[in-house]
């Protein structure tokens, strides 16, 4: 159909637009796009990916820092003291060195007592800070008295072990490691006291005297302070010492050891 007058091009512009707005309203406008997610599974898949190894720089980075930190705080009452630096491993030759074996915080225990009454360990004892406190409890409180009670003397000196050895329990080559390993545990042989009196437990425990019943004795009151007391009774192993430590029994840490 012609409309006399009218270009047909600008006729036919103006009728397509008339149709497009009568039915704009029906014409969907066009649906956005959800943002990419990924599933519960493929975030799992990502995070089991191994990271990436820490470059050398990294690496050098990081032991400077732990190198910076602070030891931590450490204070032992009653007791003469020397702080040494945090370590692992075995401290010299050994047959066994594992970086289990070490401690955070670690002391030599040199003395107990006061400058009037001193008693000195005969080897001085590395053992770590929360240890060194149970050690110089038990000798002060329990075994100075017994020994004046007892022996009518006072305690001058403490026969021991050295403490802290990187090893397995009773020196086995396999098997849990000690609590020597991780300084808590010290080996008492003997105690001296003043006019050069010696009490061995090995040589005094059994025997019907005033030695043997002070060596009972200061052995009943570690059993109140430690979690494990081994003596002569134990086992062949500890004939000749107290084994005294603070470790971990049972699963909460309860069970006491008092042989």
């Amino acid at each position: 159909m012609k409309f006399p007058g009218w270009d047909h091009g600008v006729l036919l512009t103006w009728l397509l637009a008339a149709n497009m707005s009568v039915a704009g309203a029906a014409v969907p406008s066009p649906v956005p796009k959800p943002l990419q997610t990924h599933s519960a599974e493929d975030m799992d898949e990502r995070e089991r990916l191994p990271r990436a190894k820490p470059s050398e720089a990294d690496r050098t980075t990081e032991e400077s820092a732990n190198a910076t930190l602070p030891r931590p705080e450490c204070t032992v009452s009653d007791a003469v003291i020397e702080r040494t630096e945090p370590f692992s491993g075995a401290l010299k030759k050994s047959d066994l060195d594992d970086d289990a074996c070490g401690i955070a915080s670690p002391v030599r225990l040199v003395s107990v007592g006061t400058t009037r009454s001193e008693v000195h360990f005969l080897e001085n004892v590395l053992v770590s800070c929360e240890f060194a406190q149970v050690v110089t409890d038990w000798l002060i409180q329990d075994v100075v008295p017994a020994a004046r009670d007892r022996l009518d003397r006072a305690l001058t000196g403490v026969g021991s072990g050295p403490g802290y050895q990187c090893r397995r329990r009773n020196n086995l080559a396999d098997g849990k490691l000690s609590e020597h390993a991780t300084g808590n545990a010290i080996d008492i042989s003997h105690l001296t006291l003043e006019g050069g009196l010696t009490v061995s437990v090995e040589e005094d425990w059994s025997a019907e005297t005033a030695e043997g019943a002070f060596l009972r004795e200061i052995h009943a009151a570690a059993c109140k302070r430690f979690t494990t007391v081994l003596g002569p009774d134990a086992d062949p192993n500890h004939k000749s010492h107290f084994h005294l430590d603070t470790g971990c029994h049972g699963r909460d840490c309860t069970y006491l050891i008092c042989q």
